[in-house]
């Protein structure tokens, strides 16, 4: 019998890291071990991760949702999110990754938008197909990028900024996203609340469940926060909270071989019974129904 799959692995960035170890650029290839001994295996980063499929096929399963994926693809993928690659036929390409500290992504008053458009949408990733134009514009920026790093010289450190930062921008525009800055998103203050809540559900979505607890943490009023949300977002703050319960839910039933009771007490829930209505009514499967449907689903492909 099969070992019992309780946990899902957490990746380092310092696994891949040979010189940088806040940023690393590398063929796949030329990853070794660290990168294909992975492959099959459903895991986080602790780190943002932009792989570039250059040749080959293969199948990518981003929070349960598997994408079919063909040459010259794009997967944006932020800390913390469940993946899975499982290579059809020989892959070559890309990996670029990079702790937060280093281009500070949350940090949405500093960038305009097109990180959220890119690492933190309602899809929680981003896949996007280039066409052979496109390519080219990719292609000198990554080498750029490995230049620097092997050549490090001085303020290399600045230039993998501005080179990222770049690529960030090219990435969107190809996505289609408008990455201009609504009014309302100039008011600051309501930015930085906004960030410390998706920052807190991150922390504490386990434990608290409810607007009034993380609008208490912000010492504001839950109507006020709840305005905040839907002017920044679209939707309100309970439902970001709901989301963020329901993929870490979705997460453990794809991923491990836990029971629906063990996922509710993993999360936080005291009544595994409630935990799976509560997983019924805004998803219309039950935990065993969407265990059964996704494992036999595949995405849009790429």
């Amino acid at each position: 019998m099969a070992e019992k799959r309780e946990n899902i692995g957490i990746v380092t960035l310092p696994e891949y890291s040979h010189t940088d170890p806040e940023f690393v650029v590398s063929g796949l290839c030329e990853l070794g071990n660290s990168f294909f001994d992975q492959i099959g295996v459903p895991h986080r980063h602790d780190f943002y991760t932009i792989y570039w499929i250059k040749k080959g096929k293969l199948l990518h399963t981003i929070d349960a949702v598997t994408h079919e994926v063909k040459k010259n693809t794009l997967f944006f993928v932020a800390p913390g999110q469940v993946h899975n690659l499982q290579a059809t036929e020989k892959i070559d390409g890309y990996m670029i990754a990079f702790r937060d500290a280093f281009m500070c992504l949350k940090d949405q008053t500093q960038v305009s938008g097109i990180n959220s458009g890119l690492f933190f949408n309602n899809q929680f990733s981003s896949v996007i197909h280039i066409n052979d134009e496109q390519e080219k514009d990719i292609d000198a920026i990554v080498r750029l990028m490995m230049k620097e790093l092997t050549l490090r010289e001085p303020e290399y450190e600045m230039a993998l900024h501005g080179l990222l930062r770049y690529f960030l921008v090219l990435a969107s525009r190809i996505k289609g996203e408008n990455v201009a800055i609504s009014p309302e998103q100039h008011a600051v203050h309501n930015s930085s609340i906004f960030l410390k809540f998706k920052n807190l559900i991150e922390e504490k979505y386990q434990e608290l469940k409810t607007v009034s607890d993380y609008a208490g943490l912000l010492h504001i009023k839950p109507v006020l926060l709840n305005e905040i949300s839907k002017q920044l977002s679209g939707i309100t703050a309970g439902e970001h909270i709901r989301n963020r319960v329901i993929l870490e839910a979705q997460r453990y039933l794809y991923n491990t071989d836990l029971t629906a009771k063990e996922i509710a007490y993993k999360l936080g829930f005291d009544d595994p019974h409630y935990f799976s209505r509560f997983f019924k009514k805004y998803t219309n499967q039950s935990p065993s129904e969407f265990k059964e449907a996704s494992r036999t689903s595949v995405g849009p492909s790429a």
